[in-house]
């Protein structure tokens, strides 16, 4: 040891005389205070990670299950432009859908709370009979509202028109007040006017649209032109000055639209053309 050493080595024994006591320091007790304030830790069983591991799995799995269920389960029904289908809703509630129409309605949701569906198009609802579960249509502009009844719906790009055949139905329309309309009342609802008309001639020609049959009695010319525009699917609108009094009595099987309109423009001397109105 070099003499550098040395005198370093005797600072440090000098310095640890000069503080040191004897008695004063018990190396057990100061490990008891050292494990009481440390935790213990121990390796817990692995059937312990084994049970929590299965635990989250099956979290997981009953959350992706319940997103599942709340993610619509949508059916969607679309016709051609020439066909024609009857639909059985899951309530046993029937739906003719004319041709050029889309019905939709949520699987899942259906018949839980309520019943809805979705309309673009036409069709005729026979509706069955559940007071606690309302039956609702939805168009793109309008809501018609239902316990049990008969009816039909048709929308086109200008507004909406519900014509009932039995029981009664509530019709809600864009700002419009609703109305409730009754077996043989008919309304119709127009985007631009933002108004609901109700009229009370609605019959058997409207589901001509599926007879391919007109009857009209005496029928008034604003009726013959609602009942034309449901039967075809197209906008009739009168291009003369004629008084809505006239009335036309005639009879129409399976016929094509330009054949009628030229029948009922010289029985009445009219000028019925299809287009917008």
């Amino acid at each position: 040891m070099s003499e550098q050493q040395k005198h370093t080595f005797e600072e440090r024994i000098r310095f640890v005389a000069k503080y040191y006591q004897e008695h004063t320091f018990d190396a057990e007790r100061a490990w008891r205070r050292f494990a009481d304030g440390r935790p213990i830790r121990r390796r817990l069983p692995a059937w312990i990670w084994q049970a929590a591991a299965v635990l989250l799995l099956a979290l997981g799995g009953f959350t992706y299950y319940m997103m599942e269920r709340q993610q619509p389960d949508w059916v969607v029904v679309a016709t051609g432009a020439d066909e024609q289908q009857v639909l059985l809703l899951p309530d046993s509630s029937c739906v003719e859908i004319a041709g050029g129409t889309e019905l939709r309605y949520d699987a899942r949701a259906f018949g839980r709370a309520e019943r809805r569906v979705m309309l673009k198009g036409m069709g005729f609802f026979r509706v069955r009979h559940q007071a606690d579960k309302p039956f609702h249509v939805q168009t793109a502009a309008s809501k018609v509202t239902v316990l049990g009844t008969s009816f039909l719906v048709q929308e086109w790009q200008a507004g909406v028109q519900v014509q009932v055949l039995t029981g009664r139905v509530r019709f809600e329309a864009g700002q419009a007040e609703p109305v409730v309309l009754k077996a043989g009342d008919a309304a119709r609802y127009q985007e631009r006017e933002a108004r609901i008309q109700v009229w009370t001639d609605a019959d058997a020609n409207a589901r001509s649209w599926r007879t391919h049959e007109l009857v009209f009695r005496g029928a008034t010319l604003p009726k013959v032109i609602r009942d034309l525009e449901t039967c075809y699917g197209v906008p009739v609108r009168n291009l003369a000055q004629s008084s809505d009094s006239l009335r036309l009595t005639a009879t129409f099987r399976d016929m094509p639209l330009e054949e009628v309109l030229s029948v009922i423009n010289q029985t009445l001397d009219t000028q019925l053309r299809v287009g917008e109105k």
